[in-house]
């Protein structure tokens, strides 16, 4: 039976984001309506020419194959709960109900996947001058960088809870298979150079991915939850890291590719870990970095 689907994607920042990426290989994938968030006004503009662009590119790629997709985009600002529970409670109900009834489509309002594409440390934590930065982190740049880079998942996850999890009208939750995957990085295992205090966040969202799939993969909810270990990619969030380009090469010259991966390529391991075809995967950490993580030396 055709099932419609969507997915949430935040994060969004430009178009070389990850969540970005996301977005896209999902909505090649067998995800319908994508919604996409960015974190305020400032990126408003940007982001509505990004989604219309793209709206008008599958408008023409799929006319003649009678298939709906569409993508969306909504504020949120994930260092506001307040902002997370409007847009779960509200905003992205009332959003998909308005999608579904311009397809004449009647359908249960829900959500099939979340990706949290998220990361952020304060700039003096991440560029410090300091030969011990992690050493001289203080307490509130701690506490920044946990809150919205691991603490923001468990938020989102709790509010979006009612709309992922599986009812009684799902005959078979393997057919529907919602699930919540994030973006990480190897620096949550590994000690890198000028990766600093976002080591520790990064080890604390990896924590909480697999806290959470213990909690709600098994029925009732049955909502996978993985994370997608990205190499480094040319991203906004990238530019935050000291030498971030020496980081790169370093990856490069070390991977069994010899190569950096490409956004595109994390993209559609996020869309695999996030679709049915991963439906036996949960609590998993999935490494997409051309073998760098693999390397021993």
């Amino acid at each position: 039976m055709f099932q419609r689907r969507t997915a949430l994607v935040v994060g969004v920042a430009n178009k070389r984001s990850l969540a970005w990426s996301s977005a896209l290989a999902l909505l090649k994938g067998e995800f319908n309506h994508v919604i996409v968030t960015y974190q305020n006004e400032r990126f408003k503009q940007s982001i509505e020419g990004m989604v219309t662009k793209q709206n008008d590119a599958m408008k023409q790629e799929y006319s003649s194959q009678n298939v709906s997709k569409h993508v969306s985009c909504l504020p949120c600002d994930l260092a506001q709960e307040s902002e997370i529970q409007a847009l779960m409670d509200e905003v992205l109900p009332s959003l998909i109900q308005d999608r579904n009834q311009d397809l004449g489509i009647h359908a249960k309002i829900k959500l099939d996947a979340l990706v949290h594409s998220v990361a952020f440390a304060p700039s003096q934590a991440m560029k410090s001058s300091s030969d011990f930065p992690l050493l001289h982190t203080t307490m509130e740049d701690f506490n920044v960088a946990h809150s919205i880079s691991a603490h923001s998942l468990i938020t989102m996850s709790k509010y979006a809870l009612p709309l992922l999890s599986c009812t009684d009208d799902d005959d078979d939750p393997t057919m529907r298979s919602p699930s919540i995957t994030a973006l990480t990085y190897l620096g949550s295992t590994r000690a890198v150079r000028n990766y600093n205090i976002m080591g520790p966040a990064k080890a604390s969202l990896e924590a909480c991915v697999r806290g959470l799939a213990m909690e709600i993969s098994p029925p009732p909810h049955n909502i996978r939850v993985n994370a997608v270990s990205a190499g480094p990619v040319n991203t906004l969030a990238a530019r935050g890291i000291l030498n971030f380009n020496e980081l790169r090469h370093e990856a490069e010259e070390r991977s069994f590719l010899k190569r950096s991966v490409t956004a595109e390529e994390v993209g559609h391991m996020v869309e695999f870990v996030a679709g049915r075809k991963a439906s036996g995967v949960t609590g998993q950490v999935l490494f997409c970095d051309g073998g760098y993580s693999s390397y021993g030396g």
